[in-house]
């Protein structure tokens, strides 16, 4: 027989259709003047993708604009919002909507283009990322610096967005995967509120990390009202006046919705754990590369320091819902205790219910066995009459007189209930006697203490248990003194 690896079955992580169509393509744009940033959009054909790639025609950049955010949507999944969490593995097709050779060119502008699709291939892992800057080997000053991270925005399965920030330029291109029109929302309502921040090279990623920090804390309410309901189930007095045709289904329900806000807190809790480590990679890269990305962003002080504090901050909530996380966990650690604790307090009164019926029961069986008693006795007592009687009803003592009947029945009588008197008696003694040399047997013997003296506890406990003992043989062998004592 052939046996299946344990991988048979599963996503085989690399599953990509391509559609030769169109895609969207949006930018935000930041004016050196000072005006409101904007937001354009537009369907863009395959035919028109270089233009995009090479900033040519319709796509090129104004000298107006101080820095922009391109955005290319190629693939996108569906609209409603996840709620049951990021499972481990599920099959997915990506389905991208240009054709191949277009795809490749898309990714072939960033230095790795083999990281875009190795972050796709584990997008049912906790995560994935990686950065790569480019160095101008003539200066060798920062010339971009490149991002790729597969992180969860609202969905089971991670997105996959590829960043490149151009310095000189501050230009910041990105290649978004498997991102819904949902999502698509919140970037724009995120970049529209962080304006001032538009050609930050780390803008985009810290903006990752808060969609994915704000739809994490819809799915935390989501296991706060499910361990509220196994909480207000596990009452006591509720749960007592569970009837008792119904507990099975009840206590069944309970464990299931138990171990359920288990894996929910467990899946939640790693998203917050990836999410800390997409955030670990912004704060490196500000960590090493702070001071090139502030002479190079051109804007106010003011706008420099508050991506500092937007970072302090969005690292702070991410402590507090850490925070959270560890108490939900330890909630639906007591609720899955007090639901263990519920279902061993219902056998052990099924168990006092068993032992109630089985002594009932065992009372029922004595009552009848003494009425079988009372019954023999009482046959065992008209027994001989009865057969003495037979036997009177031969013809051989058809002429005997009546009162020699009397004569037999009675001594006959007196012998038969004498014996099973005296039997009956006799085993009863014995079964005492092998009871109490069974007891005897069983005693500890004490040793004789040298000092009396100097271990008064021990003499005590040694003279009393040798009083008991040779009390219980005086008593078993009828010879107790008179005054109640045995000298020792």
């Amino acid at each position: 027989m052939e046996l299946h690896t344990p991988m048979d079955g599963l996503d085989s992580g690399d599953e990509i259709r391509f559609h030769a169509g169109s895609c969207v393509v949006k930018e935000y744009r930041r004016y050196c003047s000072g005006e409101p940033s904007d937001c354009r959009g537009r369907v863009l054909q395959e035919e028109e993708i270089d233009q995009w790639i090479e900033q040519r025609g319709e796509f090129h950049t104004e000298p107006s604009i101080a820095s922009v955010v391109r955005w290319i949507f190629v693939c996108t999944s569906a609209n409603s919002v996840d709620w049951s969490g990021n499972y481990l593995a599920s099959p997915e097709t990506l389905d991208i909507s240009i054709s191949e050779e277009a795809f490749n060119k898309l990714i072939r502008q960033y230095p790795r283009p083999s990281q875009i699709l190795d972050a796709w291939r584990t997008r049912s892992s906790s995560g994935c990322g990686f950065r790569q800057v480019v160095y101008d080997e003539r200066t060798g000053d920062i010339q971009s610096i490149n991002f790729v991270v597969s992180i969860r925005l609202s969905g089971s399965f991670a997105s996959v967005v590829a960043i490149k920030h151009d310095l000189s330029h501050q230009i910041t291109t990105v290649l978004a995967l498997r991102v819904s029109p949902y999502e698509q929302e919140r970037i724009a309502q995120t970049l529209q509120a962080q304006s001032h921040l538009i050609g930050h090279p780390l803008l985009v990623l810290t903006m990752l990390v808060e969609i994915s920090l704000a739809t994490n804390l819809r799915y935390l309410q989501k296991i706060r009202h499910e361990l509220s309901v196994i909480e207000k189930a596990t009452g006591q007095h509720g749960w007592l006046q569970i009837p008792a045709t119904e507990a099975p289904a009840h206590d069944s329900e309970l464990s299931r919705l138990g171990h359920a806000a288990k894996i929910h807190v467990s899946l939640s809790r790693r998203r917050v754990d990836s999410i800390r480590c997409v955030l670990g990679i912004a704060q490196k890269a500000w960590g090493e590369f702070g001071v090139q990305i502030a002479s190079s962003f051109l804007s106010s002080v003011g706008a420099k320091d508050a991506y500092q504090q937007w970072l302090a901050n969005i690292a702070l909530q991410l402590d507090f819902r850490q925070v959270d996380m560890q108490y939900s966990q330890l909630r639906v650690d007591n609720q899955i205790t007090a639901i263990y604790g519920l279902l061993s307090q219902r056998d052990n009164m099924l168990s006092v219910s068993v032992a109630l019926q089985s002594k009932k029961i065992s009372e029922a069986s004595k009552r009848d066995g003494s009425a079988l008693k009372s019954l023999t006795v009482l046959t065992a007592l008209f027994f001989p009459a009865t057969y003495v009687a037979t036997l009177f009803t031969l013809p051989l003592f058809e002429h005997t007189p009546f009162w020699v009947y009397w004569v037999v029945v009675i001594p006959l009588t007196f012998t038969i209930f004498g014996s099973w008197s005296g039997w009956t008696l006799y085993r009863q003694h014995q079964i005492a006697q092998e009871t109490i040399q069974r007891e005897i047997s069983q005693d500890v013997d004490v040793s004789a203490e040298p000092d009396m003296a100097s271990h008064p506890p021990s003499s005590f406990l040694r003279v009393t248990l040798q009083q008991i003992r040779q009390h219980s043989r005086a008593l078993h062998s009828h010879e107790l003194p008179k005054d109640g004592y045995v000298k020792g």
